[in-house]
């Protein structure tokens, strides 16, 4: 998905909610916050997103020329984050396009430029045994993630019926069953390489199933075909415990051979393993932006701060983009927790 790659792509301008002299600029899957007037539509914009880490010859050019101090992250002020800009993200950096015109559209160039992108250490409990994904997923095996509300929004029609679930700070188990009811194990970032994670008993993404009955449970309402499911697992992050002791699952999507299932078509069984549902109803701008802050719903108790929501339509369909329509409104409170070493 976008998260991992350098794209040049032509860019589209969109009105930033909050502020008369920026605008909101989405390239290829990215949204960039912009001076207005900057650039146009059809320009062609080269992004390196969060989590890059740029060459010397490129980072040298994101250091502030009066103080010296860089605009970069990490030990070697080499990796690109994510900035707010008067409530908006600003998902990268922008590469200049001289010396890059032959490169193509719409692929990622991250090779071509020395761009590599940062990863988190991962921790033993989540760490495992890999295996390679290929033997036992076909091509409905898919990945999910959630783009920015800004340069998406204009894709939601006023009044249609929408879902708001509680976007929980986890990590993302991804978990599927093939058509010979062999099951994969992996998460997000895995998924990303094509490898999965061999069953064990001190594994935090196979515990957290088995705490929650998800490979019974879903052989018992689906026992033949594939099946995929993606859910956050909890508890990850340190400061968002959701007032669990052991670790369990939180499901947000369910693909049945391929398709996406609504959530109103879900079995009992998946409704009370779902991840917090917010709102069902007809999308109002303002309705849903109000959720996007408060505490958590998990526990009940409101332990900690709620990292945000997630809209989707409640039939689910795909953006202008061919992927899921899904997208993210992010807590102001939270925004200002991360770190960008958080475990996806």
């Amino acid at each position: 998905m976008a998260q991992r790659m350098v794209v040049k792509a032509k860019a589209k301008l969109f009105p930033h909610s909050n502020a008369e002299r920026l605008e909101l600029c989405k390239v290829g899957m990215f949204q960039l916050v912009v001076q207005k007037g900057m650039y146009q539509d059809g320009d062609v914009i080269i992004v390196a997103p969060e989590k890059s880490l740029l060459p010397p010859q490129l980072a040298t050019r994101y250091v502030n020329t009066e103080t010296g101090i860089s605009y970069l992250h990490g030990e070697a002020k080499n990796r690109v984050g994510v900035i707010r800009l008067r409530g908006e993200v600003s998902q990268g950096v922008i590469i200049p396009n001289a010396g890059y015109e032959d490169l193509p559209f719409d692929e990622d160039i991250s090779e071509a430029l020395g761009i590599g992108f940062y990863e988190a250490p991962i921790p033993t409990h989540l760490a495992g045994e890999v295996e390679s994904l290929s033997n036992k997923t076909t091509a409905l095996f898919t990945e999910h993630d959630v783009e920015q509300f800004g340069i998406y929004q204009s894709e939601f029609i006023i009044g249609e019926p929408v879902l708001v679930t509680e976007k929980l700070h986890g990590s993302q188990g991804v978990y599927y069953r093939n058509a010979a009811l062999e099951w994969v194990v992996t998460s997000k970032g895995l998924s990303q390489k094509g490898l999965g994670i061999k069953e064990s008993s001190s594994n935090t993404y196979w515990l957290a199933a088995h705490h929650t009955g998800l490979l019974e449970a879903v052989n018992s309402i689906y026992p033949d075909g594939e099946v995929q499911i993606f859910a956050e697992v909890l508890p990850i992050q340190k400061g968002f415990s959701y007032g669990q002791s052991k670790p369990i699952i939180k499901i947000f999507k369910v693909v049945r051979n391929g398709q996406v299932l609504a959530y109103s078509s879900l079995d009992a069984w998946f409704k009370n393993n779902f991840v917090p549902v917010l709102y069902q109803g007809g999308f109002d701008l303002e309705s849903v932006l109000a959720l996007k802050d408060g505490l958590e719903t998990v526990s009940g108790k409101g332990l900690h701060i709620r990292e945000g929501i997630v809209l989707t339509p409640a039939t689910p369909r795909l953006n202008s983009d061919h992927h899921d329509l899904a997208v993210k409104l992010i807590s102001e409170k939270y925004a200002k927790k991360e770190t960008g070493d958080e475990i996806s």
